[in-house]
């Protein structure tokens, strides 16, 4: 697999929009994505038809450095998109992409956002160049004279101009509280790529070696034989790759939409990841028979894991601008809508055995939100990072577990493909 990266000064200077539109002229591509977001990985999956692998250590502990080997015996390309800066992290160890990026040895194409910058764009730049840089990508200038102060800086210093995309809106994916739109919800990401591609000089792949990583060994034991369920549409897509990769080496995977009504059938194992619920609300509240079923199913012992938006779908009731909606009633709690965003690393430590957890075991994740929820049920979860509800999180009814804090099922894949295999096995 020929591997690059995307990456910038820093956030917003449109890392997304090149890693877009380099995907589109790539065949039997695959993306990733450095660090948790799982919205810039929806997009390029849509523009690839292939899944896209976050790279984070933090999560995924140390099968992180095996996301790149389960990868690279399927696919000819791999694009990797940078988070943040190049050398941003903010975390209590380095997780900017420039750690990912020394580790592997990958080189990298330098996004610079110049809609506000002449010749000192150079300048700017020059601080993230390093032996791994392929070249720079001009971002957003605004003529042609524009483009030629800019760029002359950089053939001066005889630093390669892989690329020059002016300033459009057309290359822009809409935004909104969580950021970006989701590829659920762009239907022409895959034209707005392309267009944005024929800015691209694509020649500097040719210099670029195949590269060979170490195979991953499995966590968990393949040909599992459980029927796996997993919520998939508009208001639930926020899934990590290794995540569903776990689940595929545990059973047979389904995917179902909430929106429209779908139940899952004999199920062994039902996933609600992330996503934008508090925007559905009425048509999820309104598939009273889904509601029902999957009441009844964690009533009985069902195995049900629900993460942040999956989280707030399984309250009793969700409190948006629009009104107040019952929701699937596992849990007695209420979701209200926030104007402040929740967004931070967590490590959390099991104070009760669950589904995924024993007592004392200690576990990082993500969370993401603009809600918060009032609920007295019982945790089993305490944050020793990040903020959960009011500092706990984990609420645990029989075998079903919901948190704020998104997790790797690949990396605490054990106990839950043991739950799967005895559910299986009683029915």
């Amino acid at each position: 697999m020929k591997v690059f990266g995307i990456t910038a000064p820093m956030t917003g200077s449109g890392k997304t929009t090149v890693t877009l539109a380099f995907l589109s002229r790539l065949k039997n591509s695959t993306g990733f994505k450095i660090g948790p977001d799982y919205i810039d990985g929806g997009l390029s999956s849509k523009v690839t038809g292939n899944r896209t692998w976050n790279i984070d250590r933090w999560i995924q502990g140390k099968a992180y450095s095996n996301v790149l080997a389960g990868a690279a015996s399927k696919y000819d390309y791999g694009v990797v998109e940078g988070v943040m800066g190049l050398y941003d992290s903010g975390s209590p160890i380095d997780l900017s992409t420039y750690y990912y990026f020394r580790k592997f040895s990958i080189p990298y194409v330098l996004v610079i956002d110049v809609s506000k910058l002449a010749e000192s764009a150079y300048y700017i730049a020059k601080s993230f160049i390093t032996p791994l840089t392929l070249g720079v990508v001009i971002n957003r200038y605004g003529s042609e004279k524009h483009l030629q102060m800019v760029s002359k800086a950089f053939y001066d210093h005889g630093v390669p101009v892989i690329g020059a995309i002016p300033r459009d809106n057309r290359f822009t994916v809409p935004e909104r509280h969580l950021g970006l739109h989701t590829g659920q919800e762009v239907a022409d990401i895959r034209e707005r790529a392309s267009m944005v591609s024929g800015y691209l000089d694509m020649g500097f792949l040719d210099n670029l070696p195949d590269r060979k990583f170490q195979h991953p060994a499995e966590n968990a034991n393949p040909g599992g034989t459980g029927e796996i369920w997993v919520a998939l549409d508009r208001a639930f897509n926020f899934y990590y790759a290794d995540s569903l990769w776990a689940l595929e080496r545990m059973g047979n995977v389904h995917y179902f939409s909430p929106i429209s009504g779908e139940r899952p059938e004999s199920p062994d194992l039902v996933y609600f990841g992330g996503g934008y619920p508090e925007l559905y609300a009425p048509e999820l509240s309104a598939n009273n028979a889904l509601r029902r079923m999957i009441s009844d199913y964690s009533e009985s012992g069902g195995n049900i894991i629900a993460e942040c938006g999956g989280l707030m779908y399984l309250e009793k009731e969700m409190e948006t601008g629009s009104g107040v909606y019952p929701m699937g009633g596992v849990f007695s709690g209420t979701v209200k809508q926030n104007d402040k965003l929740t967004l931070s690393y967590t490590q959390l430590s099991a104070v009760l055995d669950s589904l995924l957890f024993r007592r004392g075991e200690t576990i990082r994740g993500h969370e993401f939100h603009y809600s918060s929820i009032v609920d007295e049920g019982e945790k089993s979860l305490v944050n020793i990072m990040g903020k959960g509800i009011d500092g706990m999180d984990g609420l645990r009814i029989k075998n079903t577990l919901g948190s704020y804090s998104h997790i790797s099922l690949n990396r605490y894949s054990r106990r839950l493909e043991r739950k799967i295999r005895e559910h299986h096995g009683s029915m």
